[in-house]
């Protein structure tokens, strides 16, 4: 008996019309000139001092992007929202600002969709290695966006890899699945299909990715997913260049089809957060639509990201390319 193969579910179609976003890094890696936060960033330090969300969703437009993806928490586990789950948050930053927030209202007024990034491993969290106790943090923080910030797109996880590989590092060992239990290599410690559940219930048509690496793009890092992501686009590592996967046809691991579309990701400025003094070649403006034109022609999304600097503005060199790079209209 022939089985139909799965295509896109209408949420999952409507993001694939989105085509193309804005990935925004910003936090206190802003402020310390780092890719990777430690967790002892004292909130004090967060103070941008002309935060002007508007400014993003006004070059985002004019760039023809149709979302944007906001690290609401990183890797060092500082919340910018007002978290009631943590004292590590911008409410106890100067002027108490939620970004979350203020990046939402903007984005939507200027008419885009909008979307979170959200690391799973955290540096500052006391319980962090109680796997319980976190996995119900996690829930609660994830609840707490879903409930208090309006519809978003997508949910971008991150970070997986701390509690899944014996390395604790990013890089993966295909060696791993004969040695590793089956249910830390499936997010196990995460709780990751109650997680899923979770944010399907409070909105069914956000959209859960989660990073499978640079070292494995277009792969699934583990199942419920509804789109897969790619960094980098063509990636080598340890002298090998690492094939994007681009089929959206899998086999979750109860070996059922699915249809999960991809979403290539990359970055105008190379830390991904934005660095002061920073000397690198910026992409041009070809190179820009060359990209697009790339994920266009793999059925993809184009999500680039531009670093808001230490004032809270997405610098004018980054908006240049932007907007010279922006779909011609029809």
């Amino acid at each position: 008996m022939s089985h139909a193969t799965p295509g896109p579910t209408p949420a999952q179609a409507a993001w694939m019309r989105l085509g193309y976003g804005l990935f925004l890094h910003f936090g206190p890696n802003t402020f310390t000139q780092s890719g990777w936060g430690d967790g002892r960033f004292p909130p004090s330090g967060f103070a941008p001092g002309a935060l002007d969300c508007a400014q993003w969703a006004g070059v985002a437009a004019e760039a023809g992007m149709r979302y944007a993806v906001l690290t609401a928490k990183h890797h060092d586990g500082f919340c910018l929202w007002p978290s009631r789950h943590t004292d590590y948050s911008v409410a106890h930053s100067p002027g108490r600002p939620d970004v979350v927030r203020r990046f939402a209202e903007a984005f939507r007024k200027a008419g885009l969709r909008v979307g979170l990034y959200y690391s799973l491993w955290d540096r500052h969290c006391p319980f962090y290695e109680d796997d319980a106790a976190y996995a119900e943090y996690l829930r609660q923080q994830i609840e707490e966006l879903l409930t208090d910030y309006g519809p978003l797109v997508e949910l971008w996880f991150d970070g997986g890899w701390d509690k899944e590989h014996p390395t604790r590092q990013w890089p993966y060992d295909p060696a791993w699945e004969r040695t590793v239990p089956a249910d830390v290599l499936h997010g196990g410690r995460w709780r990751w299909k109650e997680l899923y559940r979770v944010i399907h219930e409070r909105q069914p048509d956000c959209l859960v990715l989660n990073n499978s690496s640079s070292d494995r793009p277009g792969w699934v890092r583990y199942h419920p997913v509804d789109a897969r992501t790619c960094e980098h686009f063509h990636f080598v590592y340890r002298e090998r260049l690492h094939e994007v996967r681009v089929d959206p046809h899998v086999t979750d691991d109860e070996g059922r089809a699915a249809y999960l579309p991809l979403e290539f990701c990359t970055s105008l400025n190379p830390d991904w957060f934005w660095i002061e003094g920073r000397c690198y070649s910026h992409a041009s403006a070809e190179t820009i639509r060359g990209w697009r034109e790339t994920a266009r022609g793999a059925q993809a999304n184009l999500l680039l990201n531009a670093g808001p600097d230490q004032r809270g503005l997405i610098p004018d060199y980054h908006a240049r390319f932007l907007r010279e790079a922006a779909p011609r209209r029809r």
